[in-house]
Parts: structure tokens; sequence; C-alpha cells
């Protein structure tokens, strides 16, 4: 996690318009973006619960590059998960604090995915 580091410090220079200025892009690994992290419940197609991590951004944005989810279409949410078994389990950690995530964003394709941009993250830390 500290490889975002140099990145994180940057990063903070940057005013959120400036950090947002375009879309995310879909499939792009190593997308970094900043947001307070919170849990949520919600019901998957069957009607059972599951909860799942969001991202609360500070200045909703747009993904490029992905059929599920119009580029015009500004959301405030991201649904993070993680495939690496550290980093996952260390994301209840960060809750309700501002975070840096690095990962890969797509749009929302299954009764899983409970925020219109999905993002399998690789790193998560605070600045």
């Amino acid at each position: 996690m500290r490889r975002l580091l140099p990145v994180t410090l940057s990063l903070l220079f940057l005013t959120p318009a400036a950090a947002y200025a375009g879309c995310l892009q879909a499939e792009q690994a190593k997308t970094i973006i900043e947001g307070v992290v919170s849990e949520g419940s919600f019901e998957d197609a069957a009607g059972n619960p599951e909860q799942a991590f969001i991202l609360k951004l500070p200045v909703p944005t747009c993904l490029a590059g992905d059929e599920q989810l119009p580029e015009t279409e500004q959301v405030s949410t991201i649904h993070i998960y993680s495939s690496n078994d550290q980093v996952a389990q260390s994301i209840k950690g960060f809750m309700g604090k501002d975070v840096f995530v690095q990962g890969t964003p797509f749009g929302a394709h299954t009764a899983h995915h409970h925020a219109p941009i999905v993002m399998d993250i690789t790193a998560i830390e605070t600045y």
C-alpha cells in the first residue's frame, strides 16, 4: 500500500475539480480516486441481504468505455471490493475515513453491484 504514497501526495495538491476533470476509464488498472468509505445493506436479485462497501465521492464522476453506464451519467458512489484477500480484509478498518483507493473500475452489471461504478481495489490508504 505504500506504493500509493508518492501519487497520493501529488493528488493532495489538486483541487477536487481538477482531480475529477475527466471520466474514469473502464478497465484501466491503477486508477486512483478519493472518497469516504461507508458500508451499506442491500438485497440481491433473490431478495437476500448482503453488505457492500461504498466509496462516497466528494465530486461526482463518470465512467468512459463501458456499455453498462452512459458516459454522460454523473455518479457520486462507487461500490468497492478487492480480489486480494489482504486488501479486502482491511477495507472495514477505513470506515468513515477519507481515503484514496487504487484499482480497476467498471460498470455495474449484476444484482451484486450496489453502485453504478464498481471498482476492484488493489490498495487503500488515508492521507
